[in-house]
């Protein structure tokens, strides 16, 4: 099925693994997060690990050990996780190239530009802090 929008399951994984530790009073080891997401160990594991190279997360080894939050989820925003798991958004919506089309206007009537637009404004805006759990 096509999609028109895609948000991407590394930065899915990366927003709701933060979201999660953000809202736990203890850390959380990787399995309690996947059972949480309900998602797989192995994908979320490597997403755990970037988020921490990246200096979102701490990691804390043993029996109590677990993930915390590094930076204070009111001082991170969806777009910053997002970019920092897919890169820089960039709206390349239409197949032929920039300035070579033979049309006037654009036949998707710049809508693709203003959904990322739109989807930009909105992740820029919201932190972690302003999730809701259920």
């Amino acid at each position: 099925m096509s999609k028109v929008v895609n948000i991407s399951e590394a930065a899915s994984l990366a927003i709701h693994s933060l979201a999660v530790v953000a809202f736990s009073e203890t850390s959380l080891n990787a399995k309690t997060i996947a059972s949480k997401l309900n998602v797989s160990l192995s994908h979320l594991s490597k997403m755990l690990q970037i988020l921490a190279k990246n200096d979102f997360l701490e990691s804390k080894r043993g029996p109590d050990g677990g993930f915390v939050l590094k930076k204070s989820a009111d001082s991170i925003t969806l777009l910053e996780v997002f970019e920092m798991a897919e890169g820089t958004i960039e709206c390349r919506m239409c197949g032929i190239a920039a300035g070579l089309c033979p049309f006037a206007e654009c036949v998707f009537g710049g809508i693709p530009e203003k959904v990322t637009q739109d989807l930009v404004a909105y992740m820029s805006s919201t932190k972690i802090s302003d999730l809701k759990i259920k």
